[in-house]
């Protein structure tokens, strides 16, 4: 009736390749090395009970979690961390977005913590009528005679009240705590349904969508924009936590970089696969001279429970475990609904 299995398991792995520092005397900068070290380690808990197990009627459950934790180990020599860019566009090619530290786990997001927008208060009027920044009001990385009211705002970390590269935050983690999923089957005469439910809880997502679709970040022309920049920043609507409308808030040497407006959490429920079966009885196929058939409807991604304001939070556009959760233009998981007759001669 009850089946558990645990699984713990600890698993190190060396001599990694990683693009990795050399020395200059070497005649180059960089080059790929086998010298990377990284642990995984985890519990893994199976159940499965039979709920029901009548003549006509049958039920069966199955049940799996997985929590794994992942730790960097080792870079090349006197290497703390590497920083990778999530180019989905060629202007954030050598922009960093996650950083994967010694002694932490791989793929962390990196970036500004966002802050808001500006407001009136955080500005003085001048003799022309201009708004000044305050002089204890940190900048946004643009220079202070170009923030305007309604600018993206991020975090001054160390305090100089100026935000550049000394301020960037781990402000996410692309690897999920937990995964798993859970099966019903049942049975009632010929009839057969299967129900799979699948999740991922803990792991954060990049919506990059919003760099570009809600406000325009690298402000180009004759781009259509998300529903939701309608509610952006204006005079008349102060308390929007969108930019103002112009290249999404940032003024012409704000840093573009990736900032936690955009990181959202990408856990989800899915109601992953239905199954409807129907086995046609041998009397009735005897005279047929069939041996078998059954007649099913499937249907697959058909409800999904999120946060997530994407398409799909089932998502990550770059193959790369140093680089997991980024969401840009993905094409989503359909919703597929199959019909079919399986017959045996």
């Amino acid at each position: 009736r009850i089946n558990l299995t645990a699984d713990i398991y600890r698993k190190k792995t060396k001599d990694l390749l990683i693009y990795a520092n050399i020395p200059l005397s070497l005649g180059y900068a960089q080059a790929y090395r086998n010298i990377g070290s990284v642990q995984n380690q985890g519990l893994e808990l199976t159940l499965g009970t039979t709920n029901i197990d009548h003549r006509d009627f049958k039920w069966k459950s199955s049940f799996n979690i997985t929590f794994n934790q992942n730790k960097i180990l080792k870079l090349t020599e006197n290497q703390e961390s590497i920083l990778s860019a999530a180019p989905f566009d060629q202007y954030f090619r050598t922009i960093p977005a996650f950083i994967s530290k010694v002694g932490n786990q791989l793929g962390m997001m990196y970036g500004f913590i966002w802050d808001g927008v500006y407001q009136y208060e955080d500005f003085d009027v001048s003799n022309t009528g201009n708004y000044v920044l305050k002089d204890q009001i940190s900048t946004n990385g643009n220079t202070r005679a170009n923030i305007q009211p309604g600018d993206i705002k991020f975090r001054d970390i160390n305090g100089d009240k100026v935000i550049d590269a000394n301020d960037y935050a781990v402000i996410g983690r692309g690897l999920p705590v937990h995964t798993g999923g859970f099966t019903n089957e049942f049975t009632y005469k010929n009839f057969d349904l299967n129900i799979f439910f699948q999740w991922s809880y803990g792991n954060d997502i990049i919506n990059a969508n919003r760099y570009i679709f809600e406000g325009n970040v690298l402000g180009r022309s004759h781009l259509n924009q998300f529903a939701s920049f309608a509610d952006r920043w204006s005079p008349t609507n102060s308390d929007s936590k969108i930019p103002r409308g112009g290249a999404g808030g940032y003024g012409p040497t704000t840093p573009t970089g990736t900032n936690s407006r955009v990181i959202e959490d990408g856990s989800y429920l899915r109601l992953k696969t239905v199954q409807l079966g129907y086995n046609f009885s041998p009397k009735t196929l005897r005279f047929l001279k069939i041996k078998s058939a059954r007649l099913f409807a499937a249907a697959q991604n058909l409800l999904t429970w999120t946060d997530y304001s994407g398409v799909d939070p089932e998502v990550s556009i770059f193959n790369s475990v140093l680089t997991p959760g980024v969401d840009y233009s993905a094409y989503p998981r359909p919703r597929t609904i199959t019909v079919g007759l399986n017959l045996t001669f």
